[in-house]
């Protein structure tokens, strides 16, 4: 006698063989590239379903590489273990077939099935078919109440950051379901805190540049306007960070230290970052135009560059550093309308000076990582661009200080009462950026300069020598009408 047919394992694939939902990065991939039609895809996503998916998938499959997608190794061991022990493993998901079939060649699955136009392959659909292919002599992999069903109709399974109900269903009949817990649910909080990229908020300091200068002339409610427009614009930089990584998800993925972020690794899910960048953005930018309405607008422009920046402009060689320098800038314009101070020309030419210095050294660390004749993954640079790029950077750090010496010596309103401290805190500042430039060519900065700022610890004191030095002849006036 023949031996008995062993009983198949079916895998989901969103959320289940991987943490993401192809799907959901379709329709990001449909904003990135073309948003007219998105709205379009939208609305026939509402009716049609399974032809919103066909038509996405037609466009923009070739877009997603099953080899960087963010896989599950417990679910990759799960299906070794069973077809080592002769069981047939068929992928079979709700994303579109064409999708599917991509992924199961590429882990070489012995079936697929996914969403054809006229018909959604979730739920009762997807228990249905399973039932007309193989009975109940199946074990299905899930991660969703959308499972349920599926789970009934076979023998059970597994879950993978499956709710709790997942694992006390029952059939029409009362008979139990064996479903066991192969991977505990996760919180996406921890992920969506960590996309935030708190520790950038550092760089909405400049909006106390202008104010630090002026502090002398501040009243109490200035302050308390700065804070709350620290609070408002770091929000709305939290929030085109996230922005930023939706639309970079499939290029960070072939990034060697950006296929770990939230987005990029799955663990923050599209529609939770696609909530919070819309509540974020819509909440800082009223909040903006409370606290002064010329902040508001400085609050939407920083916005629409971001955004800009974000389609289609850091894709640009030499107009992707220019555009981040130009940010930087803003926030120092935004910080001075708050208070009502415009800045001086000079100081705005020493803020863009010295911050395309270093978006230029964020590209640098990029390019000097490549291996020969390669280009940096959704950006216009070639591992050729190495040394015109630390050439320019080191030129134009150097211009920073310059300005930074006309500033404080001779424009036409210096706010500086002490040329010595001028002379001291720019040959510090000059040192820095040597610094910066001779680590990061050696190769020990890592892809962004803002962080090598505050971990280096050379770094940090010489940032803050320069900070207390400046500081001190900025409030020398305010001390002394103290004491």
């Amino acid at each position: 006698m023949g031996d008995l047919k062993k009983p198949a394992l079916i895998l989901d694939l969103d959320g289940t063989l991987i943490r993401n939902d192809l799907t959901f990065e379709l329709f990001v991939l449909c904003a990135r590239w073309n948003p007219f039609l998105l709205i379009y895809a939208l609305f026939k996503a509402i009716g049609d379903r399974p032809g919103a998916k066909r038509m996405l998938a037609d466009r923009f499959k070739d877009q997603i590489d099953p080899a960087d997608l963010p896989y599950q190794d417990e679910v990759l061991d799960l299906a070794k273990q069973y077809k080592n022990d002769g069981h047939d493993v068929e992928l079979v998901s709700g994303s579109d077939e064409t999708l599917v079939k991509a992924i199961s060649d590429h882990h070489g699955f012995s079936a697929y099935r996914g969403t054809e136009p006229g018909k959604n392959l979730t739920s009762h659909n997807k228990a249905a078919y399973l039932r007309e292919r193989h009975g109940d002599d199946f074990l299905y992999a899930g991660n969703s109440t959308a499972d349920y069903a599926v789970w009934r109709a076979g023998q059970g399974g597994y879950g993978i950051n499956a709710p709790s109900k997942s694992y006390q269903l029952k059939r029409d009949d009362g008979s139990e379901v064996e479903v066991k817990q192969l991977k505990e649910r996760r919180s996406e909080l921890p992920a969506l805190i960590k996309s935030l990229r708190m520790h950038q908020w550092a760089k909405n300091a400049l909006l106390f540049v202008v104010p630090a200068i002026q502090v002398v002339n501040l009243t109490q409610f200035d302050f308390i306007k700065l804070f709350w427009a620290f609070f408002c614009f770091s929000l709305l930089a939290s929030a085109t960070y996230v922005l930023n990584d939706l639309f970079d998800l499939q290029d960070d993925r072939k990034h060697r230290t950006k296929r770990h972020r939230p987005l990029a690794s799955g663990y923050l899910s599209v529609p939770m970052a696609a909530w919070f960048v819309l509540f974020a953005i819509s909440s800082s930018l009223a909040l903006a135009f409370l606290i002064e309405t010329a902040f508001g607008w400085a609050s939407v422009a920083y916005f629409v560059v971001t955004a800009a920046y974000s389609f289609r402009l850091k894709r640009l060689a030499v107009a992707d550093v220019f555009t981040l320098s130009g940010l930087f800038s803003l926030r120092v314009i935004a910080g001075a309308y708050v208070v009502g101070f415009p800045p001086s020309g000079w100081l705005l030419t020493f803020i863009g000076s010295f911050f395309l210095s270093l978006a230029i050294g964020k590209r640098f660390v990029e390019i000097r990582a490549l291996a020969p004749n390669t280009a940096v993954a959704g950006r216009g640079y070639t591992s050729d661009d190495a040394i015109p790029m630390l050439t320019a950077g080191i030129a134009i750090g150097t211009l920073a200080v310059l300005a930074m010496l006309i500033y404080g010596l001779s424009a036409p309103i210096t706010v500086f009462q002490s040329e010595t401290v001028v002379l001291v805190g720019s040959a510090i500042l000059l040192a820095w950026v040597l610094r910066f430039w001779l680590l990061a060519g050696r190769g020990e900065v890592s892809d962004d300069p803002v962080v090598y700022a505050f971990k280096d610890k050379t770094s940090l004191v010489m940032l803050s020598m320069v900070t207390l030095i400046f500081a001190y002849d900025l409030t020398g006036p305010l001390w002394r009408n103290l004491f």
